[in-house]
């Protein structure tokens, strides 16, 4: 973290003037605030990949029931076709 109040102190002493060197010091410990830290980075990449993780799974088990869903047509579509070709003289 930032200390601001240093900063201004340095300022200060550097010859600028007490309103400046304060709004200055502000301005750059607002600033740091606004900076994403490693930790920060690190986390909402892991957050990322549990997301995708996630939806990985919901995509193979979407994946299953589709496929589940065409045999079971396929299968049936076979059925009626080969009653309607046993109904056939």
């Amino acid at each position: 973290m930032i200390n601001t109040l240093s900063i201004a102190s340095d300022l200060s002493r550097a010859g600028i003037a007490k309103s400046h060197a304060e709004a200055i010091a502000n301005a750059i410990g607002t600033s740091q605030e606004d900076l994403a830290t490693k930790d920060f980075v690190r986390a909402e990449i892991s957050t990322v990949r549990a997301e995708i993780s996630s939806v990985r799974g919901e995509m193979s088990a979407l994946e299953t029931r589709l496929v589940r869903w065409i045999v079971g047509t396929v299968f049936a579509a076979s059925g009626l076709l080969f009653a309607a070709l046993q109904l056939m003289p």
